[in-house]
């Protein structure tokens, strides 16, 4: 019931946005304007607005660095959801989430979140806690595509572990002022690092391949 429920909510926002976005084609487009709603992408036949990208930023449903600056996080948080949607739509693999799963998740986000903000966000959006399970229904639902396909089976050699430890591993290590450890100290370190290297290269590379072939329209100057 809630998806269904959720289902006609997106068709209303994406009737509204159309109309938004006809109305404001002879506007600039950016990222400060301030409108009510309007369609930032397409992911084949699927859309993501800018209420979606305010959303998951306000109750921090994305995973990215916390590096980023500020003036790009809507434009990461906008690629991720478009990642998310391609992953999900363009692969084979059948996996759920259940109820409990998501419960857990939004628990975990409701602990985490002022309750004052939290609520005044709610408030704004017209949303409540519940109407945040679509959001992480589809971020659970990529992160175990992505577990399945490319979690297992990463080796990383022993040269490539001695070359982080002399190229990367002991130059950071002077810069902080630091003596670097010994490798056989580091060495679970480094390859826990490799590993992931590996990995989020292997996965954006899979991502390139699935965007050349899916039907993907932004629509953000």
């Amino acid at each position: 019931m809630f998806f269904k429920e959720e289902k006609i909510k997106k068709l209303m926002v994406l009737a509204a946005s159309v109309l938004l976005f006809s109305l404001g084609s002879v506007l600039p487009v950016s990222w400060g304007e301030e409108v009510i709603d309007r369609i930032l992408a397409v992911v084949n036949d699927e859309v993501i607005t800018l209420t979606d990208v305010n959303i998951v930023e306000r109750f921090v449903l994305f995973d990215v660095p916390y590096e980023t600056q500020d003036e790009n996080l809507q434009k990461l948080i906008l690629d991720q959801l478009i990642n998310q949607k391609l992953v999900i739509q363009m692969t084979s693999e059948r996996v759920e989430v259940s109820e409990e799963e998501l419960e857990s998740l939004l628990s975990d986000i409701v602990q985490k979140t002022d309750p004052d903000l939290a609520g005044r966000a709610l408030l704004q959006f017209g949303l409540d806690w519940d109407d945040l399970k679509s959001y992480l229904r589809e971020k659970l639902l990529y992160r175990k595509i992505i577990s399945l396909r490319f979690d297992q089976g990463v080796i990383v050699s022993i040269e490539e572990i001695e070359r982080y430890y002399e190229q990367v591993y002991i130059p950071s290590q002077r810069e902080k002022n630091l003596d670097p450890q010994p490798m056989i100290d580091v060495l679970d370190q480094i390859e826990s690092a490799l590993k992931r290297q590996k990995v989020e290269g292997q996965i954006q590379e899979w991502i390139s391949n699935l965007k050349r072939e899916a039907n993907i329209q932004i629509k953000i100057s």
